[in-house]
């Protein structure tokens, strides 16, 4: 199996790479610290899943969100939201503003994080018609 690309985009330098090594074991992490740098970048990235810290400025992770999925060839880009605002935004808000996953920060456990974008990567794939990568068989 190809290794998958993420874009993780966090606008703290140290949140940013944290998350770029906690990922980089498994797959090819591109770090954006903000969301017009994430917007700029995403043509040379080709990211399979997105990243994205959901408070940001000027752009925030919804709107970066909204932003790249306009764009021809990621209207289903899979998207995992990181927030620390479990008060302010719901998780229902941001799965229903088009995220497929919500995990708070800070992270304690990166297995949550992998769970989630491993889970997400392995969707999109069956989505596709991709051979699974575990050498996973379909009946026939």
């Amino acid at each position: 199996m190809q290794t998958k690309r993420i874009l993780v985009v966090d606008d703290h330098a140290d949140n940013l790479e944290w998350l770029t090594v906690a990922l980089s074991d498994k797959y090819q992490v591109s770090g954006c610290a903000s969301g017009e740098q994430a917007l700029r970048s995403l043509e040379q990235v080709k990211p399979d899943l997105l990243v994205l810290d959901v408070r940001m400025g000027p752009i925030d992770g919804v709107q970066c969100l909204e932003a790249i999925r306009g764009r021809s060839g990621y209207a289903d880009i899979p998207a995992v939201a990181l927030t620390a605002l479990a008060g302010e935004v719901t998780k229902a808000e941001l799965l229903a503003a088009g995220f497929q996953a919500v995990v708070e920060k800070p992270i304690l456990d990166e297995h949550e994080l992998h769970d989630a974008i491993d889970s997400l990567l392995l969707l999109a794939m069956y989505e596709k018609g991709e051979p699974a990568p575990f050498g996973e068989t379909s009946a026939a």
